[in-house]
């Protein structure tokens, strides 16, 4: 059947009502008032079905190339013996809210503690609220960023940490099958263009040293728990809380692998670090318990992060723990040859869309581990 009737030109020049076909089952109507809309009409088993494919202009606009892509699936679900109506009547009976798609992404995480559950569902079902009752399929970036804009403006750490969150909910959807298409929370080339950066987190609230005296400051470092700790989360390049809770059953010296389980990580799943020499040297004696337990404290629990953020403040005023992470990315990006996607990698950063990160499977821990060598190498060096 003949197909590709009409024009991009053609369908915004029609303005007599009536029923235009695109060929092979797809039609444009332009009813009286005006509007347009597509639509795709199909017999099966001697019945007459017309499925509506959106609107032509308008907010939400479907264009023609659009809803030529939408016909095409239809086509392939009639190929393969699929009936487009009736599953779409069953996918709309079984639609997931995203509230719903928390509740199930927290369950199936398993093992995470009170905290971190509650830290999620606050991010998720109170700064993220609008998005609770909202079918996981029709969450977009007009709504994703109605969500963030507010946070950006007054608590960018925090609108960093519910973005983060809600790109995980919507790959986690789109994994089960609940949604398709590009994820609207996704920050590199998307949403980067869409929200200011200059209201990041890697502003004032994080403030980093440059890498040219991180050298000079680890030397200032002794050896007292919250200073050891300090150098290795230099050295790992890892969020301050993920070294201060480190545990002794996480670590595998002989490896030289540090395990980070996936109920401390920001993103939900486990990170393995690997440990160059200095890092090993940073984590003292075995000890069985906390690798960095206070000695302020009598039950030996991790230092706590205020007490990080004194030692920086008597160490380097004006500088923050955090900000290590930014001076180890700007330093792989101006100082050496390794690739980008391994110095992201190094910094539990997603890597790519949720399609490519589907294929890549593997950690890359070879050529991160060569990496946080010459890492180490230049912070103990003197430059």
């Amino acid at each position: 059947m003949a197909r590709h009737k009409l024009t991009d030109s053609k369908v915004k020049a029609l303005t007599e009502p009536g029923i235009y076909g695109d060929g092979d089952m797809l039609y444009l109507r332009v009813h009286p008032a005006g509007s347009k809309s597509w639509f795709f009409i199909y017999r099966r088993n001697g019945v007459r079905r017309e499925l509506g494919l959106g609107s032509y202009g308008g907010p939400v606009s479907v264009n023609l190339a659009l809803a030529r892509r939408k016909a095409e699936e239809f086509r392939n679900m009639l190929a393969e013996d699929r009936d487009p109506y009736a599953e779409r009547v069953t996918r709309k009976a079984s639609r997931s809210t995203f509230r719903e798609v928390v509740e199930s992404y927290i369950k199936d995480a398993g093992g995470w503690t009170p905290k971190t559950i509650g830290e999620w569902r606050h991010h998720l079902l109170v700064h993220a609220a609008k998005l609770s009752n909202v079918a996981v399929d029709r969450v977009n970036t007009d709504l994703v960023e109605e969500v963030l804009r507010p946070l950006w403006a007054k608590k960018p750490a925090t609108g960093q940490r519910v973005r983060s969150k809600i790109e995980n909910i919507l790959d986690f959807a789109k994994a089960k099958r609940l949604r398709s298409g590009d994820n609207p929370a996704r920050w590199t080339g998307h949403l980067e263009h869409v929200l200011d950066e200059a209201s990041r987190v890697t502003g004032a609230n994080h403030a980093a040293m440059p890498y040219a005296d991180v050298a000079a400051f680890l030397k200032d470092l002794g050896g007292e728990p919250e200073e050891r700790c300090l150098r290795f989360t230099i050295l790992t390049a890892v969020r301050s809380s993920e070294a201060r809770e480190a545990h002794w059953n996480e670590i595998d010296l002989d490896k030289k692998l540090w395990t980070i389980p996936a109920t401390r990580t920001k993103t939900g799943k486990e990170h393995v670090v690997p440990l160059s020499d200095a890092a090993v040297t940073a984590l003292g004696e075995p000890s069985g318990g906390h690798v960095f337990a206070s000695q302020r404290l009598r039950d030996r629990r991790p230092i706590g992060n205020g007490r990080m953020r004194e030692v920086m403040a008597e160490k380097r005023p004006g500088f923050t723990t955090h900000g290590f992470r930014s001076a180890f990315r700007d330093w792989a990006g101006d100082c050496t040859d390794h690739p980008r996607e391994i110095a992201e990698m190094a910094l539990a950063h997603k890597v790519g869309d949720a399609t490519e990160r589907a294929y890549r499977r593997g950690s890359a821990l070879e050529k991160r581990r060569s990496l946080m060598n010459d890492w180490a190498a230049y912070c103990t060096s003197g430059n």
